[in-house]
């Protein structure tokens, strides 16, 4: 099946070209195997199958008596001229330019059409823009053109062949020329000439002069009778239709056309040419001169092989003329004509102003369709009677190459300036396409060059996002260029979006770490490298050989690249040299928490212990131990003064007798009567820790305003919490915790939906964050709390 298509679109396309072929044989040979899918084909894809097709293939196939066919027929019968087929265009054709000299420039205006592949003339092509350039070097650029439908009058010649050999067809050629005359071009003046024997001294036959009126033009043509036995003199009469268009016609804008019809060549019955001009004339007459006159011509075939014409010297006169040809039978002359008449009615005309040189000019005009990326073009030539020097191109700037460097992270920008002797300076500003802002500041040339390049940095932007430079330029006078008929001030924009390279992975490195035993400090310091701002910290530390825990700290605030804590105690009292291994993490302001690339193995090695009469002085430097001493001596000094105390004799026996006296002397201070003892009392235990919170603001009215907190640790939330806030639904149910370590209050959030902050910075979810004294606490949105510690 596709073979067969593919052999009916070859045997369609070669027929059908210049609208001239004969059906009959071609559509013959390709019938006798698939004629079925011939005609089905032409259904699809030609809108001519109709009237190129219809009459011929009818008669061969009632000859035939295949019935399949005749149905097939009368679908093409139904559908008509009206069978769809989308015009592709494929050509342009410049009928003529009409060159006008202006003061300054030269005026052109060139009128052509475009066709598609099988060379008819598209009346609706879909131009998108023309453009018109001189060639031949220099410095001329393309030229923007106008284009629209011509306004200028058009002058047609209607040539009738009325010779002998048109006696019975003549009716019918007849109705279809009157027929073409409704499809006539807005404006057309249309002249009906009638030929056969003409000699070169005598003057045309004009039925009409050139005339709007359609009414005249058609009683015209129904006036047009043919002679019995007249000659077709086919060469004189075009001829002189020539010149009495180029007679009529008064400026170089006027358009000119003849619409030749004819049965026959250009003899006599006996075979002797009847026009003493020859082919060659009528060319030459025809394009010797802007306007150049086309020659549409239609030939009548009075049998299959059309062997009553010379069908080739009929095309070859149209294409030389930028005209059109058509032949066909009787049967479809209201088609032809009408074919033609539309083609001259599709005509456009491009207008724009350039700088000739004197003399003969070669220039190129590119057609931009809205439906092809290819523009079509063709060449065309022109004469100047003079030099038009082009004035100096208006002033503008252009962006040429706008280049990001991944390794320096900026971009380059490079651009063209016209006519940078003529402006004062050029503006190049940088914008963020999703705020409409401006990002500072902008790059300035004063005098500028005609190339111009700059570097603009990226710190200000944000990866992903869409920017655009955009360039502006002042005038001498210092305003501002413009184009466009708006009046833009942007000369030129070039939007990018920002994407820089993944940025290197994070790393810290663990440089030493310092026992300082005298002072119980520990010291670490660290190599950071891509970690962005660090928070906090938190880590540990472990006996090497025995693995079992040693200390750990944190969070706490990142100090910088040495962080100091308090030296653990199961290393302070090792009494030994030991290995440790430190575990640490920083915690950044965004982002995961990053851990060094391994962990540290250090070795604490304490001082030596000091000998017997260091440790004698330093306890003598202690004032408990040295009163203790001094007591003791002195309590050793009273002691030995008793025992070696004086003995006395004894007194006289008294008359009676009297109980002992102890006579003991104790010689030294006096000493005191007891006194009693003070109770003793019993020991102070340090005072709980204590956190006073405020409820700075939140919806609604909390349960408390202020409250002293002394059991940790302590939640904070919407519900279920140790202290509720259920006017802010922004909360989660337990959001924050409060908890105690030595002496240190630490706030912890929940993993809450909307986040802690202190400040501007918001706490990473389970970790510990000290708080100082008079913390301003935030909670999700619309909380604020007062956190100070009273220890």
């Amino acid at each position: 099946m596709s073979k067969a298509i593919t052999d009916a679109d070859l045997y369609l396309k070669k027929y059908s070209q210049t609208w001239d072929a004969q059906p009959t044989r071609s559509v013959k040979t390709v019938i006798s195997s698939q004629v079925s899918v011939l005609v089905f084909y032409c259904l699809l894809t030609t809108d001519n199958c109709s009237l190129l097709l219809k009459e011929d293939i009818r008669a061969f196939m009632i000859s035939r008596k295949m019935p399949l066919v005749l149905l097939l027929l009368m679908l093409v019968g139904l559908l008509g001229p009206g069978a769809a087929y989308a015009q592709t265009p494929a050509n342009v054709i410049v009928i003529y330019p009409a060159a006008e000299p202006q003061a300054d420039s030269m005026a052109l205006s060139v009128f052509f059409v475009i066709t598609d592949e099988l060379g008819r003339p598209i009346s609706r092509p879909g131009i998108d823009s023309v453009e018109i350039e001189l060639l031949g070097g220099g410095d001329n650029a393309p030229v923007e053109a106008k284009f629209s439908d011509p306004q200028t009058p058009f002058y047609i010649a209607l040539v009738l062949d009325a010779s002998g050999s048109m006696a019975n067809m003549m009716p019918g050629v007849r109705e279809a020329a009157q027929s073409a005359v409704d499809s006539a071009p807005p404006g057309a003046n249309i002249a009906v000439i009638k030929f056969n024997e003409l000699a070169i001294e005598d003057d045309l036959t004009i039925i009409e002069p050139f005339t709007e009126d359609p009414v005249l033009v058609k009683g015209a043509i129904n006036a047009v009778e043919s002679d019995p036995n007249a000659p077709t003199c086919l060469y004189n009469a075009l001829y002189k239709s020539i010149e009495l268009l180029d007679e009529t016609t008064q400026k170089p804008q006027e358009r000119q056309a003849i619409i030749l019809f004819t049965d026959g060549k250009d003899e006599r019955a006996d075979g002797t040419p009847c026009s003493q001009r020859k082919y060659d004339d009528v060319i030459n007459r025809a394009t010797r001169a802007l306007p150049i006159t086309p020659i549409h011509t239609i030939g009548l075939c009075a049998d299959d092989a059309c062997s009553n014409l010379r069908k080739e010297e009929l095309r070859s006169m149209a294409k030389e003329t930028s005209a059109f040809a058509a032949t066909g039978s009787q049967n479809n002359m209201s088609e032809v004509f009408r074919e033609i008449m539309e083609g001259l009615s599709s005509q456009l005309v491009a207008q724009a102003n350039v700088y000739a040189r004197q003399g003969d000019n070669q220039a190129a005009i590119s057609i931009k369709l809205q439906d092809n990326e290819a523009p079509l073009t063709a060449t065309f030539s022109f004469f100047s009677p003079q030099d038009y020097n082009a004035p100096p191109p208006a002033a503008n700037a252009q962006i040429s190459n706008l280049v990001y460097d991944q390794a320096k992270d900026i971009y380059t920008v490079a651009m063209s300036v016209t006519s940078p002797e003529t402006l004062q300076k050029v503006v190049v500003e940088l914008w963020d396409e999703k705020s409409g802002t401006q990002l500072p500041p902008a790059q300035e040339f004063e005098n500028p060059e005609a190339t111009l390049q700059f570097e603009r940095h990226t710190d200000d932007l944000v990866a992903g996002r869409e920017y655009s430079f955009r360039v502006k330029a002042v005038d001498q006078e210092g305003f501002l260029i413009t184009i466009g008929e708006e009046g833009e001030t942007i000369l030129a924009k070039q939007t990018f979006v920002y994407e820089p390279p993944p940025p290197p992975p994070p790393e810290i490195i663990i440089k030493s770490v310092q026992a300082d035993f005298e002072a119980k400090r520990l010291f670490v310091d660290l190599e950071t490298r891509n970690v962005g701002e660090i928070t906090s910290y938190e880590g540990f530390i472990v006996d090497k050989e025995t693995g079992a825990g040693i200390g750990e700290f944190g969070p706490t605030l990142f100090p910088g690249n040495r962080i100091e804590e308090q030296l653990p105690q199961g290393i302070e009292q090792a009494g030994e040299s030991r290995s440790y291994i430190i575990n640490l993490t920083l915690i950044p302001k965004e982002g995961p928490a990053i851990k060094p690339v391994q962990p540290y193995e250090f070795k604490a090695v304490p001082p030596p212990p000091p000998g017997l009469m260091v440790r004698v002085v330093q306890a003598l430097q202690n004032p408990a131990i040295l009163i203790s001493i001094f007591v003791i001596i002195l309590c050793t000094v009273g002691l030995v003064i008793y025992l070696n105390r004086p003995a006395k004799k004894e007194a006289l026996l008294s008359p009676l007798p009297r109980p002992p006296i102890d006579h003991t002397m104790i010689s030294g201070p006096s000493v005191e009567a007891p006194q009693p003892q003070p109770r003793q009392q019993p020991s102070v235990q340090p005072p709980p820790p204590r956190l006073s919170l405020e409820v700075l603001e939140t919806p609604g009215a909390p349960p408390e305003r202020k409250k002293v907190i002394t059991t940790f640790p302590f939640v904070i939330g919407r519900d279920g919490a140790n202290f509720n806030i259920p006017g802010d639904q922004t909360l989660s149910r337990q959001h924050v915790e409060i908890s105690v370590r030595g002496n240190k209050f630490f706030i912890t959030d929940l993993e809450s939906r909307n986040g802690t902050y202190i400040g501007q910075t918001r706490l990473p979810p389970r970790t510990p964050t000290p708080l100082g004294n008079g913390s301003i606490v935030r909670l999700g949105h619309r909380t604020q709390l007062k956190l100070d510690p009273q220890v």
